[in-house]
């Protein structure tokens, strides 16, 4: 058999390394699956909404092995993955979606109908999400694998980007997705609220999406200074100045933005 470890909520403030079960091609409940893959991981994540179940601010039950940002190798395969080989190096995303339901159909997997018993959407290692292992672990199962799999086309190119890489089963595209359903387009001038991981994915997203201007707001100093150093535009919220007076600024428009009076 082989040994698996993985990072385990003991409840708040407290996580813990331990052994836990290898993967079975099984789901939560207990039922045999044959669309699913066990991935050695070769890279993850540590969110910022897993610090909030480890802090104990959620209902999260004690034994959930975190983890929903993953990077793996395919090792095992399902009789029923048919677009995956044994060796693919493969991305996660962060939700577990089946890929058949309506929702799914309907591009909506965050919410998929099939993965979670208790509520739509299901995540790996995440409270109330169904019940899926996570991956901040040395191997994990992802069902419906052939529809939730990203492949990585050249194996050699990724494993030297995989720290870059590993945003793509989360961070990246919720920054990118929020920059897309912003309306972001050429000449484009954004302001995005955080300067934390998901914010500089929105802002760099933004670039992409050929924003003329991108300013991004946060009151933690270093955070902001890693932003200018990207080349933002920095909106200091620590300070007495107004946001839109700081916006204005940067825009060389002192009235434009000004708030109204009643």
């Amino acid at each position: 058999m082989i040994e698996n470890r993985g990072v385990v909520y003991l409840g708040g403030g407290k996580v813990e390394v331990q052994s836990i079960s290898y993967p079975k091609m099984q789901d939560p409940r207990g039922r045999k699956i044959e669309h699913g893959v066990i991935l050695r991981v070769v890279s993850t994540n540590i969110c910022g909404s897993d610090q909030h179940m480890v802090r104990g601010r959620t209902t999260a039950q004690t034994g959930l092995v975190l983890g929903h940002e993953i990077t793996g190798e395919v090792i095992e395969k399902g009789s029923d993955v048919e677009n995956l080989k044994i060796g693919d190096l493969v991305s996660v995303p962060f939700n577990v979606a089946c890929g058949r339901c309506r929702s799914c159909k309907e591009m909506h997997t965050g919410v998929c109908l099939s993965v979670n018993p208790a509520r739509p959407g299901g995540a790996y290692g995440y409270v109330d999400m169904g019940d899926w292992t996570g991956g901040q672990s040395e191997y994990a199962m992802v069902p419906y694998a052939d529809f939730n799999l990203l492949k990585l086309p050249d194996r050699d190119r990724a494993m030297e980007k995989i720290r870059d890489l590993t945003c793509l089963s989360d961070i990246l595209p919720t920054g990118y997705h929020g920059a897309v359903t912003a309306g972001v387009g050429p000449g484009s001038t954004v302001y995005i609220a955080g300067a934390g991981p998901v914010g500089l994915a929105a802002a760099a997203s933004a670039r992409l999406l050929g924003a003329a201007v991108v300013i991004i707001g946060d009151v933690n100093p270093i955070r902001l200074a890693h932003a200018k150093a990207q080349g933002f535009e920095i909106a200091d919220l620590s300070t007495d100045t107004p946001l839109h007076e700081q916006i204005a600024a940067l825009l060389g428009n002192q009235k434009s933005i000004a708030p109204s009076t009643p």
